[in-house]
């Protein structure tokens, strides 16, 4: 059975695009479909479905969103969301955002913490585009940076939720995963810029 990774997700970029990301939020969770398949069909245009409709195919998640199966979980607002996914964090669902959003503002830049059920890995990603003449940008040549962090490990495992200490340990563990977290984000911000990668190089690196 595959670790369930979860992924926050903030949109950073003007009124238009935040509206546009609330919409498709909004049409995930109102759809009346399989949770996959309403994520997949409303972020896609050309998902492979089971015969019957009613299933994503793995083999077209893996290729296009980066995981065997992404689902919307929780709805926030104003270009914010959180997602899950089977094993990794989908970047390249992380990248087709961005290609939705660039269109509607070029400045737009996407920013994501993660983090695996088990805490390994916990990480962050910025997307953000090539500064460059308009004219001369193609829309899928956004630039991505992944931190990540893999060193964690939950002080609560060996712990049974009755002990006496547990929610103070829990609490506290939570509260550092969150500040690597941003370590991680701060990083990616400070080095996207020098090192980032074009997507179509990153997927090619098997980053």
């Amino acid at each position: 059975m595959a670790n369930n990774l979860k992924s926050f997700i903030r949109v950073r970029g003007n009124d238009e695009v935040l509206k546009l990301v609330d919409s498709l939020v909004d049409k995930v969770n109102d759809s009346e479909d399989d949770s996959v398949v309403a994520f997949a069909t409303t972020f896609y245009d050309d998902v492979e479905l089971s015969e019957d409709g009613r299933s994503v195919m793995n083999t077209w998640s893996n290729d296009n969103i980066g995981a065997k199966w992404t689902t919307m979980c929780d709805p926030i607002d104003e270009g914010e969301f959180s997602i899950e996914s089977a094993w990794y964090p989908p970047t390249k669902f992380f990248a087709r955002l961005f290609e939705i959003c660039f269109p509607v503002d070029n400045d737009v830049v996407i920013e994501v913490t993660y983090e695996d059920e088990t805490y390994s890995p916990v990480g962050a990603a910025i997307l953000k585009g090539v500064e460059c003449d308009p004219e001369d940008y193609d829309e899928k040549q956004g630039m991505i940076w992944v931190e990540e962090d893999r060193t964690l490990e939950d002080p609560t495992f060996d712990k049974d939720w009755d002990d006496e200490d547990y929610d103070e340990v829990q609490m506290n563990f939570n509260e550092s995963v969150y500040n690597r977290q941003q370590e991680l984000l701060e990083e990616c911000r400070r080095v996207i810029d020098l090192d980032g990668m074009f997507f179509d190089d990153y997927e090619e690196h098997g980053i």
